[in-house]
This record gives C-alpha cells, sequence and structure tokens, in this order.
C-alpha cells in the first residue's frame, strides 16, 4: 500500500459570505439557488465544495425539489407529526431555566425546534465543479424558516481550487 505525498503548498482558496433575510414566518420556504451559485462564481473557484448553512436552531437549509405540491405536502406532513398546539415543555414557563428570550414567552416554538431536529441538518454540502453547483436536473437550496417571523442569515462558505 503506497503513501501519499504530502505537498506543503496550499493551492485552496475559501470564500464567505453572509446573506441576510426576512422570513415571513410559520413554514416559510425560501429558494436561495441563485444566490448560492452567485457566491460561487464570485468564488472564482472551479472544483470543491459548497457549504449553506443555517446559524438558527429553527431554521434548516435542505436541497430538494421546488415544486408547488411537493412543497404543500410537506409542510402538511410536518404539522401533523408536530403539531403546533400540542404540549412542549420548551414552553412551559414554570419548568424552563435556560436559554430564555423574553421574546418567546410571548409565543412558544417548541414546535420549530422538534421540527428542526427532524429535518436534521443545518446546513448542505454540495459539491462544485467547472463553477458551478453540482445539483440534480431538479434540485434547488432551499431555506426553511419553522419559526415565526423573523431577521434571518445565511452562511455560504466555498473551498476549492
Amino acid at each position: 500500500m503506497g503513501v501519499p505525498e504530502t505537498d506543503t503548498r496550499s493551492d485552496a482558496k475559501t470564500f464567505q459570505r453572509e446573506v441576510q433575510l426576512r422570513t415571513a414566518g410559520g413554514f416559510t420556504v425560501t429558494d436561495i439557488t441563485d444566490e448560492v451559485q452567485e457566491a460561487v462564481r464570485e468564488s472564482g473557484i472551479s472544483n470543491g465544495i459548497c457549504c449553506v448553512y443555517s446559524p438558527h436552531t429553527t431554521c434548516s437549509v435542505r436541497v430538494n425539489e421546488w415544486e408547488r405540491g411537493f412543497l404543500e405536502d410537506f409542510a402538511a406532513m410536518l404539522k401533523r407529526l408536530i403539531p403546533v398546539e400540542n404540549y412542549y415543555a420548551h414552553d412551559d414557563w414554570d419548568r424552563r431555566t435556560e436559554n430564555i428570550c423574553p421574546e418567546d414567552m410571548e409565543v412558544g416554538n417548541g414546535h420549530s425546534h422538534c421540527m428542526s431536529m427532524l429535518l436534521g441538518s443545518a446546513g448542505e454540502s454540495i459539491p462544485v465543479q467547472g463553477g458551478e453547483l453540482c445539483l440534480g436536473a431538479w434540485q434547488r437550496v432551499i431555506f426553511l424558516e419553522l419559526d415565526r417571523e423573523r431577521d434571518r442569515r445565511w452562511l455560504v462558505q466555498v473551498v476549492g481550487v
């Protein structure tokens, strides 16, 4: 078995951008594919990886199809699995003692946190080849708001050559 040689020179580049947005709240889905692709092009990186990430626990970045029927089905499924009107210990102010934000006390968001955990990762990693995102024919990069209307942000970082 061979041992790979180590090259101490690094030709890899890194590019990062932060994008601000205001969500409508509830279950808001925003297609951010074009903005992500624009960041890849601006990075000048031809081949590498593009990471798109939300630093908010009640938001998620996913890659999936942008089709009205699917998005309606998905929202309905999440609401069936995790109804807003259920009891959530996260929203019980007689019990909760950590990570308290006064505005959260007005409207509970325990359901939003549960949805986020069910959805998985707060971000996606997408290969970049020839300066383009390697997405499937119908795939789009989607920002999901699972909580109330808020100012949000997402980060894109492109690493490669």
